[in-house]
């Protein structure tokens, strides 16, 4: 049975997810633009899920707009600095850096620190008199380092700019809500629910242009009809999620001190500060990463070089570089990210493997 450690890439959907899901394709199939009584059940499914995810944001629900996951709502927010200028750090998901790239005017991009922090004086110094607006991870995907978004929304207003966080990586596991934010992006299957499906908080007063033309659906901004089952998933899943937040994220630090612990005298080290509590990237001089994971995998023990989508690129990862790293060194990087599944016992049997395969 292999040991999955890859959950900031993907997590597995929860059994109580699928369940609610399969009830709703079976119960609640009627489209919800339709004016008959089955369209009403199925429009309350969504409100149910729109109202849960609102509660957790602390926002109004017509604030909440569905999307198909994370790459679509970076995109879609990308286009709140069309033709102008964007601040953005240099370790976003590739997601939100092309679609700065394909939107905006023109992008400056902030670097890190050696921790990979952004550093709010850093964005500031960035801003410009025709920032349109700002962009900064809540937490980043590769790292799981937590950034100062509050500190930094306050400056992007001050300039007059508009905000926004891609908070994928970070809603679910960690307490978000959109207290100066603008803009934020978050998906489903990042804490058990169903790939396809996310959101897209907008800000009442943020100007955003349509992301899809058609049948008005969802206040007129992104037309076409709905996917209900996975809008339910998505509201299940954030549930869930909230119900053990602070019991799983105790409990996923511990399994990673553990790992880490279990390789007490290898030459490793973990890079970042304040992280979340299940993810941490793991640096293994002169272990090329590519090698390690295949090594591993066979072995049993399933992990990642960083995130999913720039896998097999061949190319080293532009977070570990822009946090000092050589090319060289960057492509020597471990992620590991635990979830509810995982036990102490993996993760002393994935660390005396890995230990087997980076000593002498």
């Amino acid at each position: 049975m292999s040991i999955y450690l890859d959950h900031a890439a993907t997590t597995p959907v929860d059994e109580r997810v699928m369940e609610a899901m399969t009830r709703c394709m079976r119960e609640h199939f009627a489209n919800p633009s339709a004016a008959y009584s089955a369209a009403g059940q199925s429009r309350r499914v969504q409100r149910t899920a729109r109202q849960t995810i609102a509660r957790m944001l602390g926002c109004d629900h017509s604030e909440v707009f569905f999307t198909s996951g994370g790459t679509e709502g970076n995109n879609w927010a990308m286009q709140a600095a069309k033709e102008k200028h964007a601040v953005v750090s240099a370790i976003e998901h590739a997601s939100v850096l092309e679609a700065a790239k394909a939107y905006a005017g023109s992008v400056t991009l902030v670097q890190p620190d050696a921790d990979g922090v952004i550093r709010p004086e850093a964005v500031e110094n960035a801003i410009r008199p025709d920032t349109a607006l700002v962009s900064v991870q809540w937490a980043n995907n590769e790292t799981g380092v937590l950034q100062p978004v509050r500190e930094i929304a306050r400056i992007a207003h001050r300039h007059g700019a508009l905000f926004h966080t891609d908070a994928v990586q970070a809603f679910g596991h960690v307490a978000v809500n959109v207290e100066n934010i603008d803009l934020l992006t978050l998906s489903a299957h990042k804490f058990y629910g169903p790939r396809g499906a996310g959101c897209l908080y907008v800000k009442t007063g943020a100007k955003l242009p349509p992301l899809l033309h058609g049948g008005g659906q969802e206040g007129g901004l992104r037309a076409g009809t709905e996917n209900t089952p996975a809008i339910c998933g998505l509201g299940m899943a954030a549930e869930l999620a909230e119900e053990d937040m602070t019991g799983r994220a105790e409990r996923e630090r511990a399994l990673l001190d553990l790992f880490v612990q279990q390789l007490a005298g290898c030459p490793v080290r973990v890079l970042g500060g304040d992280r979340l509590p299940g993810i941490l990237a793991l640096f293994t001089p002169g272990h090329e990463s590519e090698a390690l994971i295949a090594r591993l995998d066979v072995k049993g023990v399933q992990v990642s070089g960083g995130a999913a989508c720039a896998a097999g690129s061949g190319q080293a990862s532009h977070v570990y570089r822009a946090m000092g790293l050589s090319d060289r060194e960057a492509r020597c990087v471990l992620r590991v990210s635990v979830g509810r599944g995982n036990t102490s016992e993996q993760m002393i049997e994935a660390a005396q493997t890995l230990r087997q395969l980076i000593l002498p």
